[in-house]
């Protein structure tokens, strides 16, 4: 396994002021986990990323104070396009342990010692998808789902929901020692994501174009059993990007009112911006009209909320909650991402401590990883509207 010294780069922002430190640097693509993926561990000093620095997409860690850079996993070369899914490993903060897939497999990887261990192989017939793993650590919980490319019209995500594939949510033992399906149906199961504090808590959604979908949110107990809708949707209203906030209660979502769609991207489904937040057990769920295009968002809670902008835009954003709903946004720096496939998206995430904003751009002509500091005073940042590209 390899070792880097560090290769950042802080520069200031010419047009918000913003302090910004491009973290990797070498001639290759290098990208921080899905948005909804947990990559910190160590306290939040370090992270995991993927990076094909070597010729393949492999695992690295680093260490944001020293810029030091350790090589993780050493993964045969992959033969066919496509199958670099390690943007969608998760990592346990606390046990400091990672789960990926490599093709069919499942790996766990424990941060210190580096022992990699197979826990789950995906069986013939199947696709794979996001995993997460439970606040206790010790289950990984992900979907399967029925391989409907023989008999579906398009290959769009919205062709593969109209097929009503066979889904199981499955529960896999970290150790080794067995998976179990907990949950099963007819539709297209995705973006199952545990609470990152309560072990018995999980969301899942029904994949495909999401004005469309008969429903996106679904909350699932694992310790009753219960199913049940989060947020149903008005007439002419979609939601989706839902992820959990930090406390591990509550579930953000953004979406659109009066929905039209002109294109198959989420960039192309147009309406009024909306961002709302309910809890797990339904209550309490609350939405605002949101300023501004939104992209992919984050946040920790309500009170303060990143958005990347999508090809629209090429500023990473903040919004805050104030007494009337979301203020108008801010710049927090250029990102000038080109969004061209799913690695190359900015997918901006809030540190744990909440004092910075992970993302991940092209704009050097490869995929490199960026930190942004959040200025204590929000309200120095210029507001978007001011600012042209915005």
């Amino acid at each position: 396994m390899k070792t880097y010294e560090s290769e950042k780069f802080t520069y200031v922002d010419k047009a918000t002021g913003a302090t910004v430190t491009r973290l990797t640097g070498a001639y290759s693509n290098s990208n921080h986990l899905y948005f909804t993926n947990n990559c910190f561990y160590d306290e939040g000093r370090s992270i995991v990323f993927s990076s094909d620095r070597d010729g393949t997409p492999n695992l690295y860690s680093l260490n944001l104070e020293s810029g030091a850079i350790e090589q993780l996993t050493d993964l045969p070369k992959k033969t066919y396009p496509g199958s670099n899914s390690l943007q969608l490993t998760f990592v346990h903060s606390e046990s400091a342990v990672a789960v990926f897939w490599d093709l069919k497999d499942l790996f766990a990887l424990d941060l210190k010692t580096k022992e990699l261990r197979k826990i789950y192989t995906l069986p013939e017939g199947f696709i794979k998808h996001i995993v997460s793993i439970g606040a206790d650590g010790k289950y990984a919980y992900t979907s399967k789902i029925e391989d409907v490319s023989a008999r579906r019209k398009e290959n769009t995500l919205q062709g593969t929901f109209d097929c009503h594939p066979y889904s199981e949510i499955l529960k896999i033992a970290i150790d080794g020692s067995g998976a179990e399906a907990v949950y099963s149906e007819n539709n297209f199961i995705a973006h199952v994501n545990a609470s990152p504090t309560d072990k018995d808590k999980l969301t899942f959604c029904h994949e495909g174009f999401w004005e469309q979908v008969d429903h996106r949110l679904w909350a699932l107990d694992l310790k009753s059993g219960e199913v049940k809708k989060l947020h149903v949707c008005r007439e002419g209203e979609a939601i989706g990007h839902e992820y959990w906030f930090a406390d591990g209660k509550r579930i953000g979502y953004h979406g659109l009112t009066d929905c039209n769609r002109v294109g198959p991207t989420d960039e192309e489904l147009l309406g009024t911006p909306r961002l709302g937040a309910v809890n797990f057990d339904g209550t309490d769920d609350v939405s605002y009209d949101f300023p501004f295009n939104m992209g992919h968002i984050f946040s920790l809670n309500e009170g303060l909320i990143v958005g990347d902008g999508d090809r629209r835009g090429k500023y990473l954003r903040l919004w805050r909650l104030g007494e009337d709903g979301y203020e108008q946004p801010r710049a927090l720096c250029l990102h000038r991402c080109s969004f061209k496939n799913q690695l190359c998206h900015v997918h901006p995430r809030i540190t744990p401590d909440g004092k910075a904003v992970l993302y991940t751009s092209d704009e050097s002509g490869y995929n490199q990883i960026y930190l942004v500091k959040i200025p204590e005073n929000v309200n120095s940042l210029p507001l978007l509207s001011t600012l042209s590209n915005c």
